[in-house]
């Protein structure tokens, strides 16, 4: 039982390192576009670049359990406690891993029960430090910024210029939530707009369920 399990094992890292593929070929190919190329012990194939794709295959196992931690959710301070440290293995092994410091950070920063903008913000300004160019992770941060603030207009700002232009469905329920509220209160018809078009997104999306959540929520606005 043991022997069959340990194969089972082995063949499941040996299919997850085969869909891993394209990615490690593309962080060899950086590499060596990098000033690598050419120089004694660091062509490729060499241990060096090898030994980078196995912290490509590292940084995937950890972001698993980052994803299977947040999922199965128990003790906030030690889900908290977890995803930090988790975020920062990642970081350590791939630092030009984006979705780790906007999926991590928003997690820490956004979700209600957690609200630990100060972790949050060790996250993403480690993101933008070494990826200085990328502006999504720059809207991440600000609005997550706005956020620890109360400031919604400002959240809104920055995390419309992210769902716009990615796929984000935590992100787009919050901003039609927001935009939602605001209409409430307001009743202004631009703010029902903008609710119904990120609903509209929401309502088409592959994850079950916030494709549940958009249709239901437009059902409801369409009755009223």
């Amino acid at each position: 039982m043991i022997k069959d399990s340990k194969i089972y094992i082995l063949l499941l890292c040996f299919g997850i390192l085969f869909l891993l593929n394209p990615y490690l070929r593309e962080d060899e190919e950086v590499l060596l576009k990098n000033g690598y190329r050419e120089t004694d012990g660091m062509k490729q194939n060499t241990l060096l670049l090898r030994t980078m794709g196995m912290k490509k295959v590292g940084t995937a196992f950890i972001w698993i359990d980052q994803v299977l931690t947040v999922g199965e959710g128990g003790n906030p301070d030690l889900v908290v406690e977890k995803i930090k440290e988790n975020s920062d293995k990642m970081a350590y092994l791939d630092p030009y891993f984006l979705t780790n410091y906007n999926f991590s950070g928003s997690i820490l920063g956004l979700i209600r029960i957690y609200k630990r903008f100060d972790l949050a913000s060790e996250i993403y300004q480690k993101g933008i430090e070494y990826n200085p160019d990328n502006l999504i992770l720059k809207n991440y941060f600000a609005g997550m910024m706005a956020a620890s603030k109360n400031n919604v207009e400002g959240l809104l700002v920055n995390f419309e210029k992210i769902v716009d232009e990615t796929r984000d469905d935590l992100l787009t329920n919050m901003v039609a939530y927001l935009y939602e509220r605001q209409y409430k209160k307001s009743g202004d018809k631009r703010d029902l707009e903008k609710a119904f078009k990120y609903w509209s997104m929401l309502a088409n999306s592959k994850d079950e369920k916030y494709k549940e959540i958009g249709l239901r929520k437009l059902e409801k606005m369409n009755k009223e």
